[in-house]
This record gives C-alpha cells, structure tokens and sequence, in this order.
C-alpha cells in the first residue's frame, strides 16, 4: 500500500495518509512538531498510518488564558502524548535559566495536568543525555547546557509524577542530535560542513579530542515512535544514542570525505566548559523498545546532512518509511529517480 504524509494547513495541523486506515493506528498529540526531530516525528506516524494532531510548543511557553482548555480539548480523543516541544541551547540568542523554566518545566506541567485530567494517556517526553553530566564536574557559569539540562531533569520529575498515577510514562534521553533539517549554523556538524563549503577555517579546542555520541535524528524519530506505540508498564528514563563515541577531528574528517573538500583547522587553547561524554548503552532501549541505531554512523550523518544542505527538501522525496512485524518503525532512503512508497513488511497491514 502506497502511503506518503501531508500535512493539512491551518493553525492546529493534522496530518493524513493517502491511503487507506491501518490496523489499530494510534492517536498522538505531538508538540514541537515544527521542530528539528519533531518534523520527522510527524511525518513518520502519519506515513505509518497513525493520526498526529500538533499543539504548539509556543502556546504552552507563554500560555493564554484559553490554552488549558484548548489542551484539555486536544488531549481528551489522544492515546498518546508526545512533548518534543522545548528551548534548547542551540536555539538562536542566549536563552537564559527563565526562558528554560518557561518553556521546558512550566510548560511541561501544563501539559501533564491537562492529560491527567482528561484521558491519562502514555507520555513519551523528549529529555537530553546531558543529564547523565550534572554533577560536581559541571558548574553553572561553564555552559548554559547546565541550565539547559536542569531543566529537562526537572521536567523529568514531573513526568515521573504522572506516571506513579498513570503508570505510563517514559522519557527519552536523546544524545547529540544532528543529520537532514539541522540547522545549517548549528552544531559541529554543520560547522564542519560550512567550513568545507565556504574555505572557513574550522576551531578546535584543544588536540580535537573531544569525543560525542552523533545520534541521526531518524533514529531519534524511530525510537520515539517506537516509544508511542510500547508503552512502559512502569516510568522510565532511557537513553538514545549511536552507542560510539566520535571526536571532533573525526567529523571534520569525514566532512571532507563527504564533500570532498579540504578542511582548513584552526587549534585554539582548551575551553573551560570541555568536558568528556560517554557513549550510549544501548541495551536499555534494546529491552524496552526493541529499537537499535541504523543510520547513525558517522559518515552516514553527514553525507544525509549534506545532502539535505546541499538541496534543501529532496531527502525526504527519498525517504521511506517501513515497520516489521514486531511493530518496529525503520527509514529507508532509496536512490535518486526511485519512487517513494510507504512499505509495510509486517505489522499493521
């Protein structure tokens, strides 16, 4: 069966299938469906034959007086509630501790108190693995990422609140996110490919030997809806990641085999706000979603990056999106010229 997502306009978007209903499709309310991950997440379960209605994130950051009811409305016909919707440091301007608790604790609440007085749905929360750094190691004038990761714990908590009462909760706490639609200013990624297409010369910090978890954010997306459609018998907080760790002398390397271009690097004293990850234990996500990495090697990243970068839109007129018959969401990117369709090798036929 033939599928692809559209979305339908207007303020409140939900998004439809040319095709006919799946089996048992699932009704998810998504916020920050405009958003990097979220735009993915959207598109990938309505391809999949769910029923996605969006609120927005910016609503619930600076509520009305009409944004509970309009929340109670939205999430009294929903099975599932997945809140993608926050501030983040790589957000354009300096987005201080109140913006943080507006748009990632204070919203968070408005929310959950709307689901818990309607329908008591499962929750899939979008939280950080920059969690896992606080601690002594980290103090609050080396990075706004402290502020940043506060206040995902802090949403956190009130997630887990929910899920004593609702017992169905989980949140997700994704690594760092790039691939197709990242912002093309944003992240080392990008600045690596903006430096091998511009000639700009690439900082590092150090001998470049800072190492991250590089997560595709079409896995993030398939391991959110996998999340959606599996829900917890019991709260949990579960990392998402590539399970390697790279540094940053690797991705500007492979951004000049992607691109074929040449790197010029520029090596500057060590930051103070340096610090040392560790890779993505995957066996969690493994048990509790049945959801491992595919396309978050390294190489594979930033060329699906550049790709997009390069032609903005075509990479999703490429994209596939398929599930097994476990239930099991994956992507497939088919080549040039090939006719995109929704395959379904299992599952809700």
């Amino acid at each position: 069966m033939s599928q692809r997502a559209r979305p339908r306009g207007g303020d409140a978007r939900t998004f439809t299938i040319d095709a006919g209903p799946t089996a048992r499709p699932v009704r998810v309310l998504l916020t920050g469906a405009t958003g990097f991950l979220g735009s993915w997440v959207a598109e990938g379960f309505a391809a999949l034959g769910d029923h996605v209605t969006t609120f927005s994130g910016r609503l619930l950051a600076e509520p009305s007086a009409g944004t509970a009811r309009a929340l109670r409305t939205a999430t009294t016909e929903a099975d599932v509630v997945c809140h993608l919707a926050a501030a983040t440091p790589t957000q354009p301007g300096p987005p201080g501790d109140l913006a943080y608790a507006h748009s990632n604790v204070r919203a968070t609440r408005l929310l959950l108190d709307a689901v818990a007085a309607t329908s008591r749905c499962h929750i899939v929360f979008a939280s950080t693995a920059l969690i896992t750094g606080l601690g002594e190691a980290w103090t609050r004038p080396a990075s706004k990422r402290v502020a940043y990761a506060e206040s995902k714990l802090d949403a956190e908590h009130l997630v887990e609140q929910y899920s004593s009462h609702a017992d169905s909760g989980i949140s997700l706490r994704f690594h760092a996110l790039c691939g197709p639609r990242s912002q093309p200013d944003r992240g080392v990624v990008a600045a690596a490919l903006r430096a091998a297409h511009e000639n700009l010369p690439f900082p590092i910090y150090g001998k470049g030997t800072s190492s991250r978890d590089y997560l595709h954010v079409l896995d993030a997306a398939c391991a959110t809806i996998s999340a959606a459609h599996q829900p917890t018998a019991h709260y949990r907080a579960i990392e998402i990641g590539s399970g390697q760790l790279n540094t940053i002398e690797a991705v500007v390397t492979a951004a000049e085999r992607v691109t074929r271009r040449r790197v010029r690097r520029r090596y500057l004293p060590c930051r103070a706000d340096f610090d040392q990850r560790t890779a993505c234990d995957l066996r969690a996500a493994r048990e509790a979603l049945g959801w491992t990495p595919t396309r978050s090697q390294l190489t594979t990243i930033v060329r699906d990056q550049w790709a997009e970068q390069q032609t903005p839109g075509t990479f999703a007129t490429q994209l596939v999106w398929d599930i097994d018959a476990a239930g099991r969401p994956s992507t497939v990117i088919l080549p040039h010229g090939d006719r995109v369709a929704t395959r379904r090798s299992g599952g809700r036929q």
